[in-house]
Order: structure tokens, then C-alpha cells, then sequence
């Protein structure tokens, strides 16, 4: 089953429902046809709260909704490509771990490429590689493992279909794919998996090493997360899905989430080991490997067109704007693609 959010063009109130065949169906509207009504399913935060309960009543729903998807007026069903698809839960918190260690290791070189003669962030990358390298303590007994994470800016989460303002300090714009899933309740921790793109701005990254990355990830719309929130029947292993990235229409970057290190379980006990979650607390696995710029020193141009697809969790659409005016200076060298907006 895939749960979304979307607006159309009559409304931009976000509608709960779910995706039947090609097209977007609101719970309400089904529910109104059935001459029934479930306060599960009045909008995200009541569906996950109430799992497993609420995942049984919107299957039923979709079950009818299949095979009487004509019966239901043009108002009342929306072809998928005619409506916004938010990102698919209402966040409670979004989390971002390192649990893709061939990425952070390709990453910290091409970072290094640029920052091995910089005396203050050198060193702070070196000793970033070397533990991420190095074999992990077994944690003490009564303790899940630590599994490092950081905090993401709630006030920049997006759906699909997005255009991401070029912030004016970077010159090195990214995408990171990732894998995410979503959490439910105790009764049923894992409510679906969905893709998380957390744009990064690569060449300011290394001063945030120390202090939070600022500049590098809490960029307007930098946090984009959809098209569906896909339940775990659907999905089938999460931790075997073939990733593919196109920009501009051509294949850019492949991988695969079988490079993810911890499971989802691994996550929630560490999370719950600080402080218990919340349903629609949602949780990146880290970037996949070879599927951004950074992991190769090849990265977007403004204006890019990016679409990345997981398989069996569609794909999530996004674009670069062109920046607004002129960028301030770089700490890289100044790609020739860029090189208009610096002069």
C-alpha cells in the first residue's frame, strides 16, 4: 500500500489518502462511499498512531477502492501527475544517520581533496576517517549499539516535485539519496519506508564538522521526502532495492540499499535508548553509496533535473534553481560551470 499527502488544484489543503492504480484517492472520499468513517484515518498522525489497527482499515478501503476505482467521479480521484504529492507523513522528527560507511569513506576523500592543506579542518577529516574505519566496541550489556545521527531542520521538509533555491554560499550543491522509514508506535515500530534526499552543501562542510552542519543541510527545502510512504508488504526486503539516479534524464548514478549496515530495529532501540519516539518520527539510513556528486567530485549544475527511484518506493522528483544573483566566494575552487555566478 502507498499512504500519501497531496494537494490538487481546486485545494491546497493537505488530503490523507492513498495511491489506486494511477491515481490519488482521499480516505475520505472512500469512506464517505462505504457509509463508514474511522477517526484512524482523519490524517497521518491518527494512521500511525493507531497501527496495526489503521493499516488493516485503509487496506480494506483500498481493497474496494481497486475494483471500484470507476465508480468513483473525476472530483473525487486525481490522476497522480495532476497533483502535488507532499511528503507522504506529517514529521514528527527527522533524523540522518551514517549507516552507509562506503559513502562517508568516499565522501571525506573528495572533501579532503580540497581541505588536505587547510591546518583547521584537515585534521578534524582525517580523524573523521579513521573512525569511521575502524572496527566498532561491542556495546556494553543492557546497551543497543551507538549509531551516530544528526538532527534535521524540521522548518525545511518538502515533498515531491520540488525546485531547491541555490543558497548563496556554496558552490558545490548535492543530492544524497537515501532510504527512510517511518515510525509507527510500540505495537508496530516500522509503518512504511519512503526516500529521503538531503540536499548538502559540500564545500562549507567541513567547518561544520564541529558545531552542527548549519549551512551544509538546513537549507530551505533541503530535507525532501516522499512520493509514498510504502508499507513493509510492499516493500518486501528494504535493505535489497536497487537505487538509480537520473539528471536531465540520464542515468547519473546507480547503488543499492544492500549497503545499509543496521536495520531499522537497530535504529529505534538506539532512539529509544535517549528518548522513546514519536509516530511519524522518520529516520534516513545514510546516503547510498556511489549516488551523489560527492562520492566522485562530480557534481550538479544549476537547473539540474534529478529523479531518484528506489525501487518499489517510486520516484521522488526534484530540480536546482538557478541562483538569484551573484555567489559569494567559494572555499574549493570555482567550477567553470559556476564560474558566471562568481564574476
Amino acid at each position: 500500500m502507498k499512504l500519501i499527502r497531496f494537494t490538487t488544484a481546486e485545494s491546497t489543503t493537505p488530503t490523507f489518502g492513498i495511491v489506486v492504480r494511477d491515481q490519488a484517492v482521499s480516505f475520505a472520499v472512500l469512506q464517505n462511499k462505504l457509509g463508514n468513517s474511522s477517526a484512524f484515518l482523519a490524517d497521518s498522525r491518527s494512521y500511525l498512531s493507531n497501527l496495526p489497527n489503521s493499516e488493516q482499515v485503509a487496506k480494506e478501503l483500498l481493497s474496494w477502492a481497486e475494483t471500484h476505482l470507476e465508480d468513483l467521479a473525476k472530483g473525487e480521484r486525481h490522476p497522480l501527475d495532476e497533483v502535488h504529492l507532499l511528503e507522504p507523513v506529517d514529521v514528527a522528527a527527522l533524523f540522518d544517520f551514517g549507516l552507509t560507511p562506503q559513502h562517508l569513506k568516499d565522501s571525506v576523500e573528495t572533501v579532503m581533496k580540497y581541505e588536505k592543506d587547510n591546518p583547521q579542518t584537515a585534521p578534524l577529516l582525517q580523524a573523521f576517517a579513521k573512525a569511521v574505519l575502524a572496527p566498532k566496541p561491542t556495546p556494553a550489556p543492557g546497551r543497543p549499539a551507538p549509531l551516530s545521527y544528526y538532527k534535521c531542520n524540521m522548518n525545511s521538509i518538502v515533498g515531491n516535485g520540488v525546485v531547491i533555491p541555490w543558497p548563496a554560499y556554496t558552490s558545490r550543491l548535492d543530492i544524497e539519496p537515501e532510504l527512510a522509514v517511518v515510525y509507527g508506535n510500540e505495537r508496530q515500530p516500522i509503518a512504511g519506508f519512503c526516500i529521503f534526499n538531503d540536499i548538502s552543501a559540500r564545500d562549507v562542510q567541513a567547518t561544520e564538522f564541529i558545531g552542527g552542519f548549519c549551512l551544509t543541510k538546513d537549507m530551505a527545502q533541503g530535507n525532501q521526502l516522499g512520493p509514498y510512504l510504502v508499507t513493509l508488504d510492499e516493500v518486501g526486503d528494504p535493505y535489497n532495492l536497487d537505487v538509480t539516479v537520473l539528471v536531465d534524464g540520464q542515468v547519473k548514478y546507480r547503488g543499492s540499499t544492500s549497503e545499509i549496515s543496521h536495520k531499522a530495529e537497530d535504529i529505534f532501540a538506539w532512539l529509544a535508548f535517549i528518548a522513546p519516539p514519536k509516530p511519524g518520527s522518520v529516520m534516513g539510513f545514510g546516503t547510498i553509496p556511489g549516488c551523489t556528486g560527492c562520492d566522485f567530485d562530480d557534481f550538479l549544475d544549476p537547473g539540474a533535473e534529478v529523479q531518484i527511484t528506489i525501487e518499489r518506493l517510486g520516484t521522488l522528483n526534484c530540480s536546482f534553481g538557478k541562483p538569484s544573483g551573484k555567489l559569494l566566494p567559494s572555499r574549493w575552487p570555482v567550477r567553470e560551470q559556476l564560474r558566471k555566478y562568481h564574476e
